[in-house]
């Protein structure tokens, strides 16, 4: 068996996190559903944790609302909480409820949508390694374990397998080679699948994880039958066309550049995740704007998006897709939240298959002599 290895360290890594995980069972609600009398419950089970902060976002009202209760009379209370739900009341949540008796609460909550994965029809986690396991078990490829990930604040589990047998040569120069395989993210509620890429730098023997293209099944209605199908298709059966489609977003970046919106989005990246100034060094020393207002001699940060995807950023974009690439596989170097990483990778690889970049298809400015019609004047 090829891949004996990675199947004992999922086994080992996924049953260490569940041991200390409750079994979950789902139920779906409506906000009007709720009782705010003693906290917040849901037929008298109490909603604690994530699933409270969930609800109170999703009511758009302030952590500390269910202690304004202490302070009001119950019929003024019950009067808020009751036109609170009216206007809030036939948004639609899912609900994870963990306990058994006295300790029974529901302690996650997830958004639900008539095209994504009904309540009644979950999925235990361990169904989710068995198949995950019994595929590359079957599969001929050799796999290893690039990543294993259980997202606490989203009961959230990320596993990223890399594909040991193929190396893929973008420039047929021997200097660009990656390296293909496949990751998996999913909840009691929630899969996705995405082909996972990791460029090889030859120059200094370091690498660079990038995501491709997601398939999140959860868009449509589907069964524990077809989740399986789709980690075995991923994991056992090779997909011929991904190394044609890398070839081509390679090709594509190389030959543009990107636009100072393409630039301002990864910026903003950081400025939008930047407590307490947790990025500035990062910021400042990666995202460097001065060139830009050099060039331009405007107040860059004044000017409209429209206007920005039409400027020029002067960084070829597969160089700037690189150095994306870079600050998110480096944590010797780069201090970041590993979710942040994740999903840097993730936004990096949006640019990759990006169909068309900003500056594509634009039309060179040129002076155009056009005689005053008689209409005109």
């Amino acid at each position: 068996m090829n891949n004996t290895k990675v199947i004992e360290q999922i086994r080992e890594k996924s049953e260490k996190i569940l041991s200390g995980k409750q079994d979950r069972s789902f139920t779906e609600f409506s906000l009007r559903d709720l009782d705010f009398e003693q906290g917040i419950s849901l037929r008298g089970i109490p909603v604690r944790g994530q699933a409270a902060a969930k609800i109170l976002g999703t009511l758009r009202v302030k952590k500390n609302f269910t202690d304004i209760g202490h302070k009001m009379s119950p019929e003024d209370w019950s009067a808020v909480s009751y036109k609170l739900k009216q206007a809030e009341g036939e948004v639609k949540l899912h609900g994870a409820i963990t306990g058994e008796g006295e300790t029974r609460e529901i302690s996650w909550a997830y958004d639900t949508n008539e095209n994504k994965k009904r309540s009644d029809d979950q999925v235990n986690y361990e169904n989710y390694f068995n198949w995950l396991t019994n595929s590359l078990g079957e599969s001929e490829k050799e796999y290893s374990l690039k990543d294993f990930h259980f997202n606490d604040k989203e009961d959230k589990f990320t596993l990223t397998l890399l594909e040991q047998d193929t190396e893929l040569d973008v420039f047929n120069t021997g200097l660009d080679m990656w390296k293909g395989g496949q990751r998996f993210t999913f909840s009691g509620l929630y899969f996705n699948y995405a082909p996972f890429f990791e460029r090889l730098v030859c120059s200094n023997g370091n690498t660079a994880r990038q995501y491709g293209f997601g398939t999140d099944i959860s868009k449509q209605k589907y069964n524990n039958q077809k989740i399986e199908q789709a980690i075995r298709k991923a994991i056992v059966d090779r997909n011929g066309d991904i190394p044609v489609m890398l070839n081509q977003a390679v090709t594509h970046l190389k030959s543009n550049n990107a636009s100072l919106a393409e630039f301002y989005a990864y910026k903003n990246f950081f400025e939008s995740r930047n407590e307490n100034g947790r990025y500035d060094s990062l910021i400042g020393k990666y995202f460097d704007e001065k060139p830009f207002y050099q060039a331009y001699g405007l107040d860059i940060k004044a000017k409209s998006h429209k206007w920005k995807t039409t400027a020029n950023s002067g960084i070829n974009a597969y160089d700037f897709f690189n150095h994306l690439t870079w600050l998110a596989s480096h944590p010797d170097m780069v201090k970041m939240d590993h979710e942040d990483r994740l999903k840097l990778q993730i936004q990096a690889s949006n640019l990759l298959f990006k169909q068309e970049l900003d500056l594509e298809d634009v039309a060179t400015p040129v002076k155009v002599e056009y005689k005053r019609m008689e209409t005109m004047f």
